[in-house]
């Protein structure tokens, strides 16, 4: 359901910059061809744009908002919360990966669960029940349109039929069938007659019934009503066009429109004599014609097409997590090779053994007073201390955290005092990946840009002297799985590919394992790492979440490093 409303939500964007770019550049052009074909193949293209993929190597921030709505709508848990305060529960509560007691699961924490509605079941039930009426809308006006086509004789008119109709109804024309009023018939039949033979002789009724399928895919987008009038009007102008060059007289045939421009509703799937504004039928006839070079115009879409398919583009997540495990490796030796991911964890690892002196038993379980608290919840949404922030906001992150790292700095400066303070980092299994690696990549930056202002300032000091001025102390806590609902790795089939590689042996390949079969496959292979070497390849799915990355990370060390 997630994947289909922000199918949805994707093409919504693009039918919507192209109405704008219609109204601004090509609706008042008499290149009525054009402008038709403009309007029809960009809703093509607009309805087929978000099916196109494309890989970049991280987000920037012209996709942040549309990655906000992916994750938003795709998550499998994603929920509307009835209560809550703004603390770690608070965050982690937004999902129903939160209960609000702590630790195992309970009956007293079974109680206490924030009971929650799935935001896509509603969003869901409402677009389907739009969707519905819209389409009931549609089919009953087209059941009374062939109703009324069945009621009386048809006669042959060229290639065409002609039915008369005795009641008082607006001309109009379908498929190949042209309905006059016996009083359109009797007094003024040439003009209203070519006109209505314009219609069916250009095909505008497949053009209407495209844009049908639009407007009930899309009936709570404007843009996509707003199109559909457009459209029509280019029909009016075009039928027009062709009724004053086939020599009725244009002075004349006005007249007759300023005329007929009082009438009965017409039915909405059919083409008709004044089914559009009279004024604006008047000024295109006798507006000069527009030059043939505007239709360069139409190349403005190629970069906003493309600036489109780059906004939804999404970061490539393939890592390989392994490249040499030989006899020389040993227990403490990880085999498997750092992604980025690990890298920023061994980089923060590293720094705040610097900052305690080298001491390995640095880890804090949870934050005091002296740490900052930075939690990121199912959702990807963060907190920093008590203030929450978007997901994949990083420029807030670090705005904020870069403040926070200069009021600490403060604390000591022009003092021999050492700063005992850091930042405590915690995730939910659910949070992605991705998501967690932009964060911590934000957090590095961050310290590292504000410890150069402090170098700079003090002109130039050297790493130890940095490290007690403003140490990089992040630790981090186990990640959290807050429900009794959510299934660990071992649950399920992951969404991963490992590729096993013995040196100058064959390799295999192992598609959606479950943990335990991942597992049994690399102690088969533990002997042949451990005698001629092993390199292992990781693929994940895009957006996989921390707990599957976290609980594979530790099935190939523990299997593979073990003795």
């Amino acid at each position: 359901m997630g994947t289909i409303l922000f199918y949805i939500f994707e093409a919504t964007l693009c039918l919507t910059i192209l109405y704008f770019l219609f109204r601004l550049f090509f609706r008042k052009d008499t290149l009525f061809r054009t402008n038709r074909f403009l309007l029809l193949m960009g809703t093509v293209v607009c309805t087929s744009l978000p099916l196109l993929q494309i890989d970049v190597p991280q987000y920037t921030t012209l996709q942040l908002p549309i990655t906000a709505v992916r994750h938003l709508l795709t998550e499998k848990d994603v929920n509307i919360e009835r209560k809550g305060s703004v603390d770690e529960k608070h965050l982690f509560g937004e999902t129903n990966l939160f209960v609000a007691g702590k630790g195992d699961d309970t009956e007293e924490n079974h109680a206490n669960v924030i009971h929650t509605i799935p935001v896509t079941l509603l969003l869901g039930g409402c677009y389907f029940i739009g969707a519905l009426v819209v389409f009931t809308f549609l089919l009953f006006s087209t059941i009374r349109m062939r109703r009324l086509i069945h009621s009386y004789p048809a006669c042959n008119y060229g290639k065409y039929k002609l039915i008369i109709c005795p009641e008082k109804i607006v001309s109009f024309s379908w498929g190949n069938t042209i309905v006059l009023s016996q009083e359109d018939y009797e007094r003024n039949p040439g003009e209203i007659l070519l006109h209505e033979q314009m219609h069916l002789q250009h095909r505008h009724t497949w053009d209407l019934l495209w844009m049908e399928c639009i407007m009930i895919l899309h009936w709570f987008n404007p843009a996509a009503w707003l199109l559909m009038r457009e459209l029509r009007e280019v029909h009016e102008y075009e039928a027009d066009n062709g009724v004053i060059n086939n020599g009725i007289d244009a002075t004349e045939y006005q007249l007759l429109l300023v005329k007929k421009s009082v009438g009965t509703r017409l039915y909405s799937m059919a083409c008709g004599f004044n089914h559009s504004k009279l004024k604006n039928r008047i000024t295109m006839m006798l507006k000069r014609r527009t030059n043939n070079w505007a239709r360069l115009k139409l190349l403005l879409f190629v970069p906003v097409a493309a600036g489109t398919l780059y906004a939804f583009a999404r970061p490539e997540v393939k890592k390989t997590m392994g490249q040499a495990i030989n006899t020389s490796v040993s227990v403490k030796q990880n085999p498997v090779q750092e992604s980025e991911l690990q890298q920023l964890e061994a980089f923060f690892e590293r720094k705040a053994e610097d900052a305690v002196g080298g001491k390995k038993e640095y880890q804090i379980e949870n934050p005091t007073e002296t740490f900052h608290s930075f939690f990121v919840n199912m959702n990807n949404k963060m907190m920093l201390n008590q203030e929450l922030i978007k997901e994949y906001d990083v420029e807030t992150l670090s705005v904020r955290l870069k403040d926070l790292l200069r009021k600490e700095y403060r604390k000591v400066a022009n003092t021999d005092k050492k700063l005992i303070s850091g930042l405590f980092v915690r995730y939910d299994r659910g949070s992605s990946s991705t998501a967690i690696t932009s964060y911590l990549r934000t957090i590095k930056e961050a310290y590292l840009q504000v410890r150069g202002e402090i170098s700079k300032e003090l002109g130039g000091v050297s790493e130890a002297r940095l490290d007690s001025l403003l140490p990089i102390f992040v630790s981090f806590g186990e990640p959290k799985v807050y429900s009794s609902k959510y299934k660990t790795a071992s649950d399920i089939f992951l969404p991963i590919e490992v590729s096993l590689y013995p040196r100058g042996g064959i390799s295999s390949v192992i598609k959606n394992p479950s943990l335990q079969e991942l597992e049994l496959k690399l102690k088969d292979y533990k002997t042949i790492a451990n005698s001629v070497g092993l390199s292992v390849g990781l693929k994940f799915d895009k957006d996989v979440t921390m707990g599957i990355v976290q609980d594979v990370k530790e099935v190939i060390r523990k299997t593979l490093s073990d003795k």
